[in-house]
């Protein structure tokens, strides 16, 4: 059995926060993966039709053509199954503050923000402010 959630569940978590999505660019992807066991990642892809959610295998963190990676433990992953239904984005802005999550931001910042991924990340807890005056 993954330690991943399965991808129907996966792509009913991205409906039900699809505001955070909305602005996304088609071809922006958001990876999931089990630090422990990386050999499968869950995918969140933007596309013409909206948030498309797949497993592929995990080939390496810059192999996996994910915009950003979440590497989450044994406990983050718990944690997350129980959320999937709700307040996702609070689990895992919260294991990302306290280490169960790491954040993988493998794009530059300013192609995140051309892709549309402000809200995605402010919903993470990575605010981007503008210049500094």
């Amino acid at each position: 059995m993954s330690p991943l959630p399965d991808v129907v569940t996966w792509s009913a978590a991205a409906a039900r926060h699809d505001e955070l999505f909305a602005a996304l660019t088609p071809g922006a992807r958001i990876g999931l993966v089990a630090r422990e066991a990386p050999t499968s990642m869950l995918l969140w892809e933007a596309s013409d039709a909206g948030i498309q959610a797949r497993a592929a295998p995990f080939p390496g963190y810059f192999d996996s053509g994910a915009d950003i990676l979440l590497s989450a433990n044994a406990a983050a992953l718990a944690a997350i199954y129980t959320a999937v239904d709700g307040q996702l984005f609070y689990v895992m802005r919260a294991g990302i503050r306290n280490g169960d999550i790491i954040c993988y931001m493998l794009s530059r910042r300013c192609e995140l923000e051309v892709q549309g991924f402000d809200e995605l990340l402010d919903a993470l807890g990575f605010a981007f402010m503008g210049a500094c005056r």
